[in-house]
């Protein structure tokens, strides 16, 4: 009788024993299981490859932050009373936090592209592309989905992924172009150049005549159908001094981007018109929305061919998003990024505005408080080119 209990008693032991190491190798496979998840699977933008930190495959559906999407394809996201919104192209998306549930146009889903993942909503990549127009292709060999449009020129499916192969190799070694080093002490040898978009109108006026009054120079992009009805306040904000440089035609993200073509021609156009209206040879150009991820390597090779630099920016002050009455989140986005590049050692900050009301209202109080804070605040100098670009493209 005691044999058989200690032998029913081993027998228990090493079947515990067992299930646990089973159940410890599960465990660690599945961990291994998302973390290769996390690290091997791309997403790509016509011919780009996207730098998303974050892309996972839950339930066989590639996944990544909705911020993260959002910013890339500029797609509104909009939370109230807990319930995030996306809305465009005439649609609406909605998910309720509470209820975990996702809406379209008010009807829900019997499935989830959007879920919370500690407290980080996550949206499946394919759905949210097919509801905004855009096509999509998993490209296997290199586990990356892509997504593009048909009315926009791009790579063949042999070329894309060949050209993401050639990435992902380089990926280890490539290293963005750092600004140099702090050397000195005090504010005084970091510079800041004030960038203007969208003008010329009414309001470049306005700036203009504020930069003139705390006698500082500014950088302004200008559009080229504003240029043709504004002639006369671009010659005044040349004949001040100030630098300026083409933001292309028409600001129109399907026309400016729908092939190489039409974007070197908005950009020459536009360059031709500044040199046409105040003499000046105008090569440095801001592309509209940012060069990433919209500037292909196509792009690049006209830019490059046509003697064109870049400037996109190291501080937004959003001011785009404010009415004349919140002049105040304006200069405090201004501070904030000022300060932050300042301390990471950037000695070359450039700022986004634009020529709006709010704009207008805000400028004085920042240039105050930069000047105050001892920044030097300059115009864009083409034989001191600073590359600021996020192609990270050293010939730009």
């Amino acid at each position: 009788m005691k044999k058989s209990v200690l032998a029913i008693c081993t027998a228990l032991v090493i079947s515990l024993v067992f299930s646990t190491m089973a159940i410890e190798a599960n465990a660690t496979k599945a961990t291994k299981a998302t973390k290769a998840t996390k690290a091997t699977h791309y997403i790509g933008l016509h011919d780009r490859l996207l730098d998303f930190k974050d892309v996972r495959v839950i339930d066989n559906d590639t996944k990544v932050p909705l911020s993260d999407i959002a910013k890339v394809l500029y797609i509104p996201v909009e939370k109230e009373k807990g319930v995030t919104y996306i809305r465009k192209r005439g649609i609406e998306i909605s998910y309720d936090e509470s209820a975990k549930q996702t809406s379209k146009d008010g009807v829900k889903l019997d499935w989830s592209p959007i879920i919370d993942v500690n407290g980080t909503l996550f949206i499946s990549v394919k759905y949210i592309a097919r509801q905004i127009g855009f096509k999509i292709d998993y490209i296997q060999k290199i586990q990356t989905l892509r997504i593009y449009r048909d009315d926009y020129e791009h790579m063949s499916r042999a070329d894309f992924e060949t050209h993401v192969k050639k990435l992902l190799n380089k990926k280890e070694t490539i290293k963005s172009p750092v600004k140099p080093p702090v050397t000195t002490s005090g504010k005084s040898k970091t510079n800041v150049y004030l960038t203007f978009d969208d003008g010329p109108n009414k309001f470049t006026a306005i700036n203009n005549a504020t930069l003139k009054k705390y006698n500082v120079q500014g950088s302004f992009f200008f559009l080229g159908k504003h240029m043709k009805d504004n002639e006369k306040i671009v010659k005044t904000v040349a004949g001040d001094g100030h630098y300026i440089g083409t933001h292309s035609m028409t600001h129109d993200k399907d026309k400016v981007y729908k092939s190489t073509k039409s974007f070197i021609d908005e950009m020459n156009e536009g360059t031709e018109l500044i040199t046409k209206m105040t003499g000046n040879d105008a090569k440095l150009l801001r592309v509209p929305y940012g060069s990433k991820p919209h500037v292909t390597p196509a792009m690049q090779k006209q830019l490059n061919k046509n003697d064109y630099k870049i400037w996109d920016w190291d501080v937004d002050s959003n001011d785009w998003k404010y009415t004349d009455k919140e002049t105040d989140k304006i200069v405090n986005n201004v501070r904030t990024g000022v300060e932050k590049a300042d301390k990471s050692g950037d000695r070359d900050i450039i700022i986004l505005l634009h020529d709006r009301n709010q704009t207008t209202k805000a400028l004085p109080e920042i240039i105050e408080w930069l000047q105050k804070e001892g920044y030097t605040i300059k115009t864009y100098e083409p034989k001191h080119h600073i590359i600021q670009n996020f192609l990270h493209d050293t010939t730009l």
